[in-house]
């Protein structure tokens, strides 16, 4: 008899204890979530404005009549921004919000799956971009025809699959030691049953390698494209300051921007002062404008990723990094650590600044939606 009663008070006992063993976890949960605070109203903010923008991107594109190489080009890196900042942003939040209560690997295996994707995607897809100007600009109006784009922007998702997929097994459920004896949380990380293996090394230097070759052919493609514009304008310049004759012409070769085909007969020798010359300066000035745009968002994407892969290199070197940091510096850390999410938010304010055509589609298309 006396044992039967001691049964459930032995059971009261372990319920109060585990009750505050979750009490003492929720209040360390809370306190961190606290301190992320910042680096969760940042994500907010990437999030609803590349929500936004994006969308808007896809709407101003698909419409479109008459689509062109960079069209689908743009349309590409705006569905992956687009598939991060309504998945993975998310997610990456109520991991800030829960950093010692996420609950849900499978979550966080689709979380890391889609940034995975979404970068090498983006990556592969500015590649991509890059030849095509090349071709464009410095291979006398040779380009990829809309169909070929079509097929590269399908491949890069592809791509950013295959490279992406191993996420899915090295991340997962992260056991985290909160310094109180018996209390454990869960995080989203490199999965328990992964920490002591090769894979996540393995994963990170595939990732890391990729991104390296595919920001070093991007520069080196540009930088051949900088050389070649600037050689042309020196010999114009030299020819300007040469004495015309009646029979002296200048020959150019432009490429268009308006064709879908790879031909390079769409160059045409101009002379100076015809029509048709001028309509090729005039497309000449909107190819260079393209390729600006291209550019920049490349260099924003360089930028948002570098912070990111930086802190990625010093975990995998030091791997104890988290244990002994500073309040202050761990945010700082989760900042960094949430750079490149930059990169799924900025390419509609680019768009915004450096192409009219864009802004002047924007305003139509909130006006006639005010006005329905």
């Amino acid at each position: 008899m006396n044992i039967s009663t001691e049964y459930p008070s032995n059971n009261i006992s372990e319920n109060e204890s585990d009750l505050d063993k979750y009490a003492l976890l929720k209040e360390i949960n809370d306190a961190a979530a606290l301190r992320f605070l910042p680096v969760i109203v940042f994500l907010f903010v990437l999030m609803v404005c590349g929500i936004f923008g994006n969308i808007l991107v896809v709407i101003v594109y698909i419409r479109k009549r008459t689509k062109l190489s960079p069209d689908f080009f743009i349309l590409n890196l705006a569905f992956l921004d687009l598939l991060t900042c309504v998945i993975g942003i998310p997610v990456e939040i109520a991991d800030l919000r829960y950093p010692y209560m996420f609950y849900a690997p499978a979550a966080c295996k689709l979380l890391r799956t889609i940034e995975s994707l979404s970068g090498m995607g983006s990556a592969l897809t500015l590649v991509a971009i890059s030849i095509d100007r090349y071709k464009r600009i410095c291979r006398l109006g040779q380009h990829f025809n809309n169909s070929t784009v079509k097929k590269l922007c399908v491949g890069s998702v592809v791509m950013g699959v295959v490279i992406g997929w191993p996420a899915a097994v090295v991340f997962g459920k992260k056991t985290v030691d909160v310094g109180i004896p018996g209390v454990y949380g869960e995080d989203c990380s490199t999965a328990d049953e992964m920490r002591k293996t090769i894979y996540p090394l393995l994963y990170y230097s595939a990732i890391m390698l990729c991104f390296v070759i595919s920001v070093f052919f991007v520069i080196f493609v540009y930088v051949r494209i900088s050389i070649f514009i600037r050689k042309g304008i020196s010999l114009k310049r030299q020819r300007s300051s040469e004495p015309m004759s009646t029979y002296s012409m200048n020959v150019h070769y432009i490429a268009d921007e308006n064709t879908s085909g790879s031909c390079p007969s769409q160059a045409h020798p101009m002379l100076e002062t015809t029509p048709q010359h001028r309509r090729r300066q005039m497309n000449s000035t909107r190819v260079t404008r393209t390729t600006t745009i291209f550019v920049a968002v490349t260099v924003a994407f360089i930028l948002s990723y570098l912070p990111f892969l930086i802190i990625m290199i010093i975990r995998n070197i030091k791997k104890d990094i988290e244990v002994n940091m500073s309040h202050e510096t761990e945010v700082v850390y989760k900042f960094f650590s949430k750079s490149y999410f930059v990169n799924n938010a900025i390419n509609p304010l680019i768009y915004s600044f450096l192409n009219r055509r864009f802004r002047t589609d924007v305003k139509t298309l909130l006006r006639c939606n005010r006005q329905s």
